[in-house]
């Protein structure tokens, strides 16, 4: 667009003006949508969110921590410790491998469970503050 007299050159001024407060504005707020979004509360959120989700890489890798973990927590509550009798090492073993598939086989259950925990959590319930 060409400007050949003040009155135009005073409207392209104006609406440059106009685009300069509308982007400040978007600016302004993307600013505060990505501070917001790196507070750590809501990276927590946002990790457990992802790691719920069924399908996703998140949702394998919790089935075989949570299983890795619960066998060695069975394994070492019934045991107490490392076994050193080759009898005590299969019976370790099987406790392990039998609580490292009961978590695996029912990961829905438990992730289920998780997710209730989680919304109860970290959604914000305003129905016991009206009671009170």
């Amino acid at each position: 667009m060409e400007i050949k007299n003040v009155i135009e050159l005073k409207a392209a001024i104006a609406a440059l003006e106009q685009k300069k407060v509308i982007q400040e504005a978007i600016l302004k707020k993307q600013y505060h949508d990505t501070i917001d979004h790196y507070k750590p509360k809501n990276l927590i959120k946002s990790a457990f969110k992802n790691a719920f989700d069924p399908g996703e890489t998140g949702s394998t890798l919790l089935k075989a921590a949570g299983s890795i973990g619960a066998g060695v927590l069975a394994k070492n509550l019934v045991f107490g410790g490392p076994a050193t009798s080759i009898v005590g090492k299969l019976a370790s073993n099987a406790i392990k491998l039998g609580a490292t598939s009961g978590i695996f086989n029912n990961s829905d259950t438990i992730m289920a469970w998780g997710k209730s925990i989680y919304k109860n959590v970290f959604t914000k319930n305003h129905s016991h503050r009206k009671n009170a």
